[in-house]
């Protein structure tokens, strides 16, 4: 039988590293800690940790298991605050956000900002993730409200409304082509580009427009977020093709944004669970996140859930290389 202690400390070892800073976490001694971790593995049949002279191991079934461990201790957390909360006899909100990257850093903090001015009623709390984590964690109620960019295809979601802008250009303040107000990408034939490496999301679009464009032998250095791409076209290693929430939201000295003349469509969704009604202080923040939004994005444009399925087709069912179709 798997006991709440054993999960404890094994929680507490893998996220720490060693028995030792987990027991001394936990309060307890260190032949405890391994001792619940022994029991715990006696009663999963497989090892959690292996010793490699002093160094700790965790095994691919400990990596595994973590994943739904740490979704369950979030959720605990979540629990034992809202308790709290009612305990207190007060109507204080507190709501969880889960967002890709470029949305938790250009353009969450900004929302909740403009939330609190308002709201004295309401905590936050917000992290960045992949956007399937984000998916997954607004299915099962970890977090109150996502931000994840398209494809979404979850059923277990309702999806407030879809945002969509344009990408942008980002290169080191002196580049000869800093001096144009707006770039073509023609422009970038002879240029090296950055931009972010995932294949099924952003990338595609790139792709598909940079070689519309003519230029099927473009240079490029990958990375798996936009902030790192501004920060290499900082370095002049070349220009950045990113989305308009990093460029815009998180400004960084000796570079400059300029407009892409060909449109190269982002887009990404606002949801909340499909299982829970979001309440007045959820349905401020979302509202939030759209004012925010079309004050930081030139473009901005607000799509109904039901264009769904039509941005799924615009933006990844054409072949790479066919021109955009026009925004609806």
């Amino acid at each position: 039988m798997i006991t709440g202690r054993q999960i404890e400390a094994f929680h507490a070892v893998f996220s720490i590293g060693s028995m030792t800073g987990a027991a001394r976490h936990l309060g307890r001694t260190q032949s405890a800690v391994s001792r619940l971790i022994m029991e715990l593995e006696k009663a999963l049949g497989f090892t959690l940790f292996e010793r490699n002279g002093t160094r700790l191991h965790a095994t691919q079934e400990a990596r595994l298991l973590y994943d739904e461990v740490k979704r369950s201790f979030i959720g605990l957390k979540n629990i034992e605050e809202k308790a709290r909360q009612i305990a207190a006899g007060g109507n204080h909100r507190r709501i969880t956000c889960g967002a890709t990257s470029a949305l938790s850093g250009g353009l969450v903090p900004r929302a909740i900002s403009g939330l609190m001015q308002c709201s004295s009623d309401i905590s936050m709390s917000f992290k960045g993730m992949p956007a399937d984590e984000v998916v997954r964690s607004v299915t099962d109620g970890s977090v109150d409200v996502g931000l994840a960019t398209l494809p979404i295809d979850d059923t277990n979601l309702h999806i407030h409304w879809i945002g969509e802008a344009s990408c942008v250009a980002v290169l080191h303040e002196d580049h000869p082509l800093a001096q144009s107000d707006s770039l073509s990408l023609r422009q970038l034939h002879t240029q090296q580009v950055l931009t972010v490496g995932n294949p099924f999301r952003l990338r595609r679009t790139i792709d598909a427009a940079l070689q519309a464009s003519g230029n099927s032998s473009f240079t490029r250095i990958e990375t798996n977020t936009s902030l790192n791409a501004v920060m290499s076209a900082r370095e002049e290693l070349g220009v950045a093709i990113v989305e308009p929430v990093t460029a815009y939201g998180i400004p960084i000295g000796g570079t400059v944004v300029r407009p892409i003349v060909e449109h190269i469509p982002w887009a990404w969704s606002v949801l909340t669970p499909a299982f829970s009604a979001a309440d007045s202080g959820i349905l401020r923040f979302i509202e939030q996140i759209e004012i925010t939004a079309r004050t930081l994005l030139p473009d901005f444009i607000r799509h109904p859930p039901e264009a769904l399925e039509k941005l799924h087709t615009r933006l990844f069912q054409t072949e790479p290389g066919a021109p955009d179709a026009k925004r609806n």
